[in-house]
């Protein structure tokens, strides 16, 4: 019999010798980034060494991780440079097994943790955290576990994660709120349409930002941050033909379009439709795209455009193109010579000339001549020559001088722009971003330093979607004179975030029966599985789709029997009746008529008839005049109270005082034309742009709750028809050509025995 030999790893039993071992090699693993010291306990851009509950900026010696622990807790964390998520469930579980060891033992043996202290470690994460949370500290303690069996600090034991994976229901209270929380603002989104459709010449560099960046977001499922990785030259065109487009699975709706946007005909002079569509399948239609890059292990794609988003994104990206050109050109400059950038406000002198304090100010790039008031002229040349270590005194430095100064003021990794997220895949010049730009070139206050490079961030835009919040150091008070885009243009205190918007394309998406895999293709989703945190479907659209297939099982069910369906049709008796709306339903109110159809929808003003577009005013009626003048004074008193109301901080308060403050005006314009002897008795008098403020909303303002906006199946509207439901021959069609007119009908289905 021959000798067998095994071999036995170095300390294979010494759980203690192996934990030290891997302890002093972590210390020469590479760094997760530089910009932390392995002794701290406080590492900048990964994560605070400390227990749970406490805040990042606490500095308290009393509330870092156990002494025993954090020789391993820092090696644990640095090992195999994990991804951000495996960080943040490393430190979920470290905080846990502190918790429970240092509880039960006063202190931490991580080689000989056993399944009892993980299950205690599992339960103060319930605790401590949220159901998510709680879930990925549990998946934490179970690769720790792992880690420590395969790396023979530990025997071998097993144990499950008892922290249950929350799910996301359709239904209930809870589905509810996580709704109104995903889901954006309809009254935001449609805010936000009009104050992009404005010129671009009524536009600050701030609301250029916003609105481009929203669009942007409106195109397609991105992460926030994903569109300031793009490149000036982002677009991409690509000629295909229709065959190729259809495989591609973009929709026959979508080839039409674009065939008659191209002028495309048949050989008898027909433009493309679904009748005619095989005809043009060799026929070269153009695509456009976003060379993209997204996160989480995505990576980069180029990302195909809705036809019907393409103006819109050609849009939004030419105005950020605009916007950022003289910043690319800067940087170009920069990346061109050695010598000084000669940007458009560089004085015309030679480079060894000493300047004076106004030359100096404007080769660093601040515009002298945008101050009207030579007094803060003066105060903001001082400060920037302060800033720059400059004397203020007159010819103290050169060109030569400053363009030292100006290099090594250049952001990190010049000309390259150094991404905080990206994870170090985004390699994209300055000369070449198409979010470039220069310090306070966003600030509606401070003049831009063009000579000073700067990028704005995710912060930069949802700080620009909602209400100020940022406080004053010193006196903790909110500070005012920030506004956001809505605040700007008067939309008032409407919030947005750019991630709900992810949130409702998703959902549209799922709601129009986009397959799972492409629904994750579309969002550069890298697992599918994830498509359910992104679906917000309501319980009626989910009802609606079970009454189809139901449905559709009985008529196949019970094809061929002597059933039938009858459709009553909701709608004006004529094409000619719904159009002429105003002489077939205006009636009088107290100061004029309404001329709502209610044909078509009922009322949703409840008498608040001053702030309805619908009403209208008769010139020369003396008692509804005067009816308009009492209401106005009525309303100046009320006004008062609501303004006292809120000076004395009442809650709720604002709400109701920017709603009379309209009604107010409203009042006032319309009592100023009605007064008017410039305008002829009869005339009619009509106030329109009124926000469209419903009972509805106003309810849903007093419950805390937003509109949101309605997603609407296609697919469902498209292919159910009259046709389809009754059975009509081809004769009888005809009977239908005024209905198809239609936007919209609503039928109701009986079955009859």
């Amino acid at each position: 019999m021959s000798n067998v030999f095994t071999f036995t790893p170095k300390h294979e039993l010494d759980h203690e010798k192996n934990l030290q071992e891997f302890c002093e090699l972590s210390r020469l693993v590479p760094p997760l980034n530089d910009k932390y010291d392995y002794a701290s306990n406080y590492w900048k851009g990964v994560g605070n060494f400390t227990t749970f509950g406490v805040s990042n900026q606490d500095r308290s010696p009393e509330n870092v991780l156990d002494e025993s622990l954090l020789p391993f807790a820092k090696a644990f964390v640095v090992y195999e440079n994990p991804a951000k998520s495996k960080i943040t469930s490393r430190f979920y579980a470290l905080r846990a097994i502190n918790a429970i060891c240092v509880k039960k033992y006063g202190f931490v043996s991580i080689t000989k943790l056993t399944a009892g202290d993980l299950d205690k470690a599992a339960q103060i994460a319930r605790e401590s955290l949220g159901a998510g949370a709680a879930y990925q500290a549990g998946m934490g303690i179970k690769a720790l576990l792992k880690f420590l069996v395969d790396h023979n600090m530990i025997s071998k034991f097993t144990w499950k994660n008892p922290n249950k994976k929350p799910v996301d229901g359709a239904t209930g209270d809870e589905a509810d709120i996580r709704r109104q929380d995903k889901m954006p603002d309809d009254n935001a989104l449609m805010a936000l349409t009009r104050i992009s459709s404005a010129k671009t010449l009524d536009l600050i560099p701030r609301d250029i930002f916003t609105t481009s960046t929203m669009a942007l977001h409106f195109c397609t499922p991105n992460r926030g941050s994903e569109p300031l990785y793009l490149r000036a030259d982002c677009i991409h065109s690509e000629k295909m033909s229709v065959q190729r487009a259809l495989d591609l699975e973009l929709p026959k709706e979508d080839v039409i379009q674009l065939l008659r946007k191209e002028g495309k005909e048949d050989k008898e002079g027909k433009e493309a439709d679904e009748t005619n569509l095989a005809t043009f399948l060799n026929d070269k239609i153009t695509l456009l795209g976003i060379k993209w890059y997204s996160g989480k292990g995505y990576g980069h794609e180029n990302k195909w455009l809705p036809s019907v988003m393409y103006d819109v994104a050609n849009s939004a990206i030419e105005r950020l193109r605009g916007q950022s050109s003289e910043a690319r050109s800067f940087a170009k400059l920069l990346e061109n010579t050695s010598d000084f950038p000669r940007h458009n406000l560089c004085p015309n002198v030679a480079e060894d000339k000493l300047l004076t304090m106004d030359e100096a100010a404007l080769a660093l790039g601040l515009d002298l001549s945008s101050y009207k008031d030579k007094t803060q002229r003066r105060t903001s040349r001082n400060q920037l020559l302060r800033r720059k270590g400059i004397a203020r005194k007159d010819c103290q430095v050169c060109l030569q001088d400053l363009n030292k100064i100006v290099h090594d003021d250049l952001p990190e990794g010049f000309p390259f722009i150094s991404f905080k997220t990206g994870g170090g895949h985004v390699k994209l010049k300055w000369s070449n971003a198409l979010y470039a730009g220069f310090v306070n070139e966003l600030d509606s206050i401070k003049r831009p330093i063009k000579t000073e490079l700067s990028i704005p961030t995710i912060n930069t835009l949802n700080e620009d979607l909602a209400p100020n919040k940022k406080k004053n150091k010193k006196t903790g008070e909110v500070v005012t004179g920030k506004l956001s885009v809505f605040q700007r243009w008067d939309y008032g205190n409407l919030v947005i975030t750019s991630h709900q918007l992810r949130h409702m394309l998703d959902t549209m998406a799922a709601v129009n029966g986009m397959a799972g895999e492409m629904r994750a293709k579309w969002a550069q989703r890298s697992d599918p599985k994830h498509n359910r945190y992104y679906n917000h479907t309501t319980p009626e659209e989910y009802g609606a789709d079970f009454i189809e297939d139901r449905e559709s099982d009985l008529a196949i069910h019970e094809s061929g029997t002597s059933n039938q369906i009858q459709v009553q049709v909701a709608t004006p008796r004529t094409i000619q009746e719904l159009n002429t709306k105003a002489s077939l339903t205006a009636h009088t109110t107290e100061f004029g008529m309404c001329i709502t159809s209610y044909l078509s929808e009922p009322c949703t003003k409840y008498r608040d008839c001053i702030n309805c577009n619908e009403h209208v005013c008769t010139k020369g009626d003396d008692g509804k005049c005067e009816r308009i003048r009492q209401r106005l004074k009525r309303e100046n008193k009320l006004l008062e109270q609501d303004k006292k109301a809120v000076d004395d901080g009442v809650q709720g308060a604002e709400q109701w005082y920017q709603r009379r403050a309209l009604t107010t005006e409203r009042l006032k314009q319309l009592l100023l034309m009605m007064e008017d002897p410039n305008i002829e008795n009869g005339a009619l008098i009509k106030l329109s742009n009124i926000e469209d403020i419903t009972q509805l909303d106003r309810a849903l303002e007093a419950n805390g709750k937003k509109r949101l906006p309605e997603i609407i199946n296609f697919k469902r509207i498209q292919t159910v028809t009259v046709d389809d439901i009754i059975g009509l021959d081809s004769d009888e069609e005809a009977i239908l050509d005024e209905l198809a007119e239609l936007d919209e009908f609503d039928y109701m289905m009986e079955d009859e025995s």
